[in-house]
């Protein structure tokens, strides 16, 4: 009883620990705008310096997808990419010139672990229990990135390269998996696993790969609002402490649909998605027309709120209607076309600036429109049955199901 105890206190503090390192990354946004200024960028441009990470992680995403579990262990690839992240998250602080800036942030998203977050919780969490535990690790992720983008803005303040210090607190989650992250055994041998068909896109399910798109798109739309708020703050104060806030603010809104997710969606099951999107429009709406501090606050808090309860609910219906085996690969499309979105969305507002000139506040109108398109279309077609308990059952049957807490594992160091 103690020993299963324990491996659940393990594959939590795990699950925890991993969304931790996907979501601290993001303390760099409030310094957007200083960055711009230091190396007299545009708003589109500086962007890159966020999401061109975005962009090599769609590509080890996928690779990291398929080989883990099958040829390295899910631990030696966890500890071998938050390695990677450290120390390309930590070096631009020593870079004086933005090309390179930008070269070792692309290095930095090899190293990403979003791709990780969802399939680590489907392998360790039972499922009777993932809603609960999924909340929570968002609001950790987001509380991390919550208190480091305000201490990253007062850092930006002092100088622009100050700001990536803050990205000494990833030591802490890196701590966490070297101790609590297990060794679960390969699911195949080398000679076996050459076999690229078993995990094939083709043979993934259609909502799984659609879901994936729809994550794509919320990459786009969401950036704008996510790292904008850096240039939305400045044209009121122009302070990097103050965008600091703003930030703070959609991360306190994330960690509040956290915490707040095991509740609604029990509540609302197949409408979950509808109210969430439209909680996400109502803030994006908010924030392009607001022209003070504190209704930026407010509504950019509300769109953390229905981001990060859109992204849990899409993220627990991949680890639904995903057989175990294909887990891995599902999750890492899943993060890797969210990844792309978040790239993509340098070029979304460039694209609008040069057509509408606005590259600020017009995109959060179009913003606002596809968010309530999605409301709408899954209130049409909810990708929830009617039955959940039977939708479960059908997807992830017992016997197939098996969960780090329920299955033998090895505890050796990798």
């Amino acid at each position: 009883m103690m020993n299963e105890k324990k491996q659940y206190v393990r594959a939590v503090a795990t699950v925890l620990a991993i969304f931790a390192l996907g979501q601290i990354p993001g303390s760099i946004d409030a310094a957007i705008a200083k960055i711009a200024e230091a190396f007299s960028l545009t708003s589109s441009s500086a962007l890159y310096v966020t999401t061109v990470a975005s962009l090599t992680s769609v590509f080890f995403g996928l690779l990291i997808g398929w080989i883990a579990g099958r040829k390295l262990t899910y631990r030696t690839i966890i500890l071998l990419c938050a390695s990677i992240e450290v120390i390309g998250a930590l070096l631009p602080f020593w870079c004086k010139n933005f090309s390179v800036i930008l070269l070792v942030r692309a290095c930095f998203g090899i190293g990403g672990m979003m791709s990780l977050e969802n399939t680590m919780a489907t392998l360790l969490i039972p499922i009777e229990k993932r809603p609960r535990i999924l909340g929570f690790a968002m609001f950790c992720g987001f509380g991390s990135n919550c208190l480091l983008q305000w201490v990253g803005g007062l850092l930006a303040d002092i100088a622009w390269n100050y700001v990536f210090l803050t990205h000494l607190f990833l030591l802490i989650p890196f701590t966490i998996l070297w101790i609590c992250c297990p060794k679960i055994a390969l699911e195949k041998t080398a000679s076996q696993s050459t076999d690229l068909e078993t995990d094939s896109l083709e043979k993934l399910p259609k909502l799984s790969i659609g879901i994936a798109f729809v994550m794509m798109i919320i990459g786009v739309l969401i950036a704008p609002l996510l790292i904008g708020c850096s240039f939305l703050s400045a044209q009121i104060i122009d302070s990097a402490t103050v965008a600091g806030l703003v930030a703070v603010c959609f991360s306190v809104g994330c960690m509040s649909g956290g915490l707040l997710y095991p509740v609604l969606y029990q509540r609302f099951q197949r409408r979950s998605l509808t109210i969430f999107f439209i909680l996400t429009a109502i803030g994006s709406l908010g924030c392009a027309l607001t022209r003070n501090i504190g209704g930026l606050c407010g509504f950019i808090f509300m769109s953390g709120i229905g981001f990060s309860l859109t992204q849990s609910c899409l993220m627990m219906l991949v680890g639904f209607i995903t057989p175990p085996k294909k887990i891995a690969i599902a999750s890492a499309l899943f993060m890797a076309m969210f990844n792309l979105g978040m790239f993509g969305s340098g070029l979304f507002e460039h694209g609008v600036g040069i057509i509408t000139g606005d590259a600020l506040y017009f995109p959060l109108y179009i913003g606002t429109a596809v968010f309530l398109f999605f409301a709408v279309l899954f209130f049409i077609r909810s990708p929830f049955p009617q039955n959940q308990t039977v939708y479960e059952k059908n997807h992830n049957p017992s016997n197939e199901q098996e969960t780090f807490c329920s299955s033998p594992i090895q505890t050796d160091q990798a």
